[in-house]
């Protein structure tokens, strides 16, 4: 646990590809140097080898999470939101 998160390990990564997330918070090298090691070849073949799937990248699921969208409407009103109108929670589907 490092700032009341947990840390993930090597023991952790055969999991992790399904997530629909890229990143994930908390390895560290200081924890476990073999799991940070094997994240980065898994992020470099993601990026330069593996060609983008349904399955390996959702792109939906990132064009729902909330910071996505407002950024998004703010680059489509010329830098303003109207937060009155701006829904957080919508477009955002967790599954785990």
């Amino acid at each position: 646990m490092r700032h009341a998160i947990c840390m993930f390990g090597v023991e952790d990564l055969d999991r992790l590809p399904h997530f629909p997330e890229i990143f994930m918070n908390k390895i560290l090298p200081e924890f476990d140097f073999g799991a940070l090691t094997c994240w980065y070849e898994k992020l470099f073949n993601r990026t330069y080898l593996e060609e983008p799937t349904s399955e390996n990248l959702d792109k939906n699921y990132y064009l729902s999470l909330p910071y996505v969208r407002y950024h998004h409407e703010k680059i489509k009103n010329n830098g303003t939101v109207d937060l009155e109108k701006f829904d957080c929670k919508h477009g955002v589907h967790l599954s785990r």
